[in-house]
């Protein structure tokens, strides 16, 4: 009997997340591993302005499904503080850096998917690296922007840019 491919997914938001769960649902069997660098699997980014609003009660509030549910309930192993560094795509296989303690692997993979998403954009501008100024493209940087209005007390923003509808099909209508 032939070995089971491993499907490796690079990103554990939505769209990997809801890539490898398809895969499960079609087979059981599978080996699937995904490396997200951020804490978190699965959230609603459509959420975040009301978390830092102050109108969703805590991050985890946003998040769907947890990298140990996906683990439990659906036999994906979901590997958060794990960076993709490196594509070998000759002998099939990437280099992986476990944030926590900056050890490096090689994870061999059948099948690769990336889905990193995108990063917010700082416009080139002077002082724009400085003190208070957030892209906001991940659950992290969400709570870290709500973390500094709770601790800076700020009593003005700016919004620069802007994202989907709350009611678009990307994101579903958010029930608060």
């Amino acid at each position: 009997m032939a070995p089971t491919p491993r499907l490796i997914v690079i990103g554990g938001d939505a769209a990997g997340m809801s890539a490898a769960s398809k895969v499960r649902r079609e087979d059981p069997k599978r080996e699937i591993v995904v490396f997200e660098r951020s804490p978190h699997t699965s959230y609603s980014a459509c959420g975040m302005p009301y978390f830092i609003a102050g109108l969703v009660d805590g991050p985890e509030k946003l998040v769907a499904r947890s990298p140990e549910k996906f683990r439990e309930t659906y036999n994906i192993d979901a590997r958060t503080g794990h960076e993709v560094t490196e594509l070998d795509l000759t002998n099939q296989r990437v280099r992986v850096r476990n944030l926590s303690d900056a050890s490096e692997t090689w994870e061999a993979y059948d099948q690769l998917l990336i889905a990193t998403g995108a990063e917010a954009i700082l416009p080139r501008l002077d002082n724009s690296d400085a003190d208070g100024i957030f892209g906001l493209s991940t659950l992290a940087s969400g709570i870290r922007i709500q973390q500094f209005m709770d601790q800076q007390l700020p009593r003005r923003a700016v919004v620069v840019g802007g994202g989907f509808p709350l009611r678009s099909p990307l994101c579903g209508a958010l029930d608060l």
